[in-house]
Order: structure tokens, then C-alpha cells, then sequence
């Protein structure tokens, strides 16, 4: 089956055109955020419009019935004024090198928030972040850049996230705790109060983080110890 986005004309002013860029499942994902939030805000139904996707470096594809819609690779797309892009991409390392070079170009980013997610008022936030059905955002917490909050995942009061981290779904973030920047954490990790998550780590499924960890070590196990060291591609 082939989906095929739905182009709105422009309305006197310019449309926004929302551009994805990464072509394999998570991009795909983006896509139908994006379509949810239409279907549920007429506004944005009307004001903007998807163009495509776009490849990062020239990566494989995998849009399975979207394949139309792919656009080429963004290194050699010219970058308009109504243009705003989605990072969809899961890895934080290269969340990260997209968000960085793409704002070194001029780009603007579009956050995604499903319908069915609840993002406090009193929330803080960067821009390109991205938060899948179900998620659940308390007060005065603080967010960066370029993060992925998949499906379910609930930040509690005051909780501190920095830029282009992934959270799997079901990840419980609770009051006070502090996550650095481009970490994977992954589904049904649980970081516990004030525990203090520093850079590049990866959480293993189903972990308890109680006090926290450095930078750039694997954990896993209740309560989660250090079981390795993760390889820097940055």
C-alpha cells in the first residue's frame, strides 16, 4: 500500500513545509505523529504541508510504501524560509550531528507531539523534540534539544534532560533527576529520584538507576551497575 501525503495550498501567507529528515522506521514514525497532530488540530492542518523525506549521508532506505515520498539526501537540499525539519532518526549520536549541522545551515526544527501525550504548561523545552503517543510531561521539568521520547514514556517534576537523548518506551524518569546528553534509555528503565545520568550511556532494558552514572558506561540490572563501556562516535 503507498501512502501519500496530503499537499494543502498556500493560504496568503508561506506554508510551512515540514521536511523529515531520516528514511527507515523511525522517520516513518515521525510521519504519522505529524499526521495525528493534523487530524487532531485543524490549524495546523491548514497551515502546513509534508514535503517529503530526505536521507542523512546518503543512508539506505527502508520507507516500505512510502518510497514516493522520498526527496533525495539533505546535503544537497537548499534550505527555504517556510522549511522546518523532524529529526527522525533514533540513534543520539547522530540525532545529535543532525541537529548541530542542520542549525549551523539555518535550519528551523518542528517539534512533534502526538495528541494523546501530555506536555505540562509549566514545561521547559528546546526545539526538534519528539514525544510519541502516550507520553506524560510533569511540571518544571526541563528538556534540550533533539530528544525521542517513544511511546509512554513520563518525566515527573523537575526532572532535567539534555539534548538528543532516546528514551524507549515506558522509560520513567522521577522527581529531581538529571539526564545529560545522548544517552540511549532504553524501554522500561526506570531512573530513580535526584540520580544524576551523565553523557553517551546506555541504560539496558528494564534497569533501576538509583544514584546514577558518568559518562559513556552500559548499565543494567536492579539496582543497575556498570557492565561495559560504550564506543564514542562522536
Amino acid at each position: 500500500m503507498a501512502y501519500r501525503a496530503k499537499h494543502t495550498p498556500y493560504r496568503g501567507t508561506l506554508m510551512r513545509k515540514i521536511w523529515i529528515i531520516g528514511n527507515s522506521g523511525a522517520a516513518r514514525e515521525c510521519y504519522w505523529i505529524y499526521r495525528d497532530m493534523c487530524s487532531a488540530n485543524a490549524d495546523l492542518e491548514k497551515s502546513s504541508c509534508f514535503e517529503g523525506f530526505l536521507s542523512w549521508h546518503n543512508y539506505p532506505s527502508d520507507l516500505r510504501g512510502m518510497e514516493d515520498l522520498f526527496r533525495g539526501d539533505v546535503d544537497s537540499f537548499g534550505i527555504t524560509p517556510e522549511c522546518e525539519f523532524v529529526i527522525g532518526i533514533g540513534h543520539p549520536a547522530l540525532r545529535a550531528e543532525v541537529f548541530d549541522l542542520m542549525k549551523k545551515r539555518g535550519a528551523r526544527f518542528f517539534t512533534l507531539v502526538h495528541p494523546w501525550s501530555d506536555t505540562s504548561h509549566a514545561l521547559a523545552q528546546g526545539e526538534a523534540n519528539i514525544f510519541q503517543r502516550g507520553c506524560s510531561i510533569f511540571c518544571d521539568a526541563q528538556i534540550g534539544n533533539a530528544n525521542y521520547f517513544n511511546g509512554s514514556v513520563t518525566l515527573s517534576h523537575d526532572v532535567c534532560v539534555g539534548d538528543a537523548n532516546f528514551f524507549g518506551p515506558f522509560a520513567l524518569l522521577l522527581g529531581g533527576c538529571t539526564v545529560g546528553s545522548r544517552n540511549m534509555v532504553a524501554v522500561k528503565t526506570t531512573i530513580l529520584a535526584n540520580a544524576r545520568v551523565g553523557n553517551d550511556n546506555m541504560l539496558a532494558p528494564g534497569c533501576f538507576v538509583y544514584k546514577g552514572c558518568g559518562n559513556g558506561v552500559r548499565m543494567a540490572g536492579n539496582p543497575a551497575v556498570k557492565i561495559g563501556k560504550v564506543e564514542h562516535s562522536r
